[in-house]
C-alpha cells in the first residue's frame, strides 16, 4: 500500500511539475506577445506623429505660398495706384482742398 501511495505522490508531483512548466512557457509567450504589441504600438505612434508632422508642414507651406501670392497681388495693386496719373491728380486735389479749408 505504501508503494501505491508513494507512486501516486510521485505522479502528482510530476503532474504539478508539468503544469508549472506549462504555466512558465505560457507566461513567456504572453510576455513575448506583450513586447511585440508594445513595439507595434510604438511604431504606429511614430508613424502617426510623422504623418501629422508631414501634414502640418504641408499646410504651413500652402499657407505661406498663399500669403506670398496675396502679398504680391496687394503690392501690384499698390504700385498700380501710385502709377495712375488721374488718381494721383485726384489725391493732390483733395489734399489741396483739405489744406485750403484749414
Amino acid at each position: 500500500m505504501d508503494d501505491m501511495i508513494t507512486r501516486i505522490v510521485e505522479i502528482e508531483k510530476q503532474c504539478a511539475d508539468e503544469v508549472e512548466k506549462a504555466k512558465q512557457a505560457y507566461r513567456k509567450r504572453v510576455e513575448a506577445y506583450k513586447e511585440t504589441v508594445q513595439e507595434k504600438k510604438t511604431r504606429e505612434c511614430t508613424r502617426i506623429v510623422s504623418k501629422s508632422d508631414t501634414l502640418l508642414t504641408q499646410a504651413i507651406e500652402a499657407a505661406k505660398k498663399k500669403t506670398e501670392e496675396e502679398s504680391r497681388a496687394a503690392q501690384v495693386d499698390i504700385e498700380r495706384l501710385y502709377q495712375d496719373p488721374s488718381l494721383n491728380r485726384e489725391i493732390q486735389e483733395k489734399v489741396v482742398s483739405i489744406l485750403l479749408t484749414i
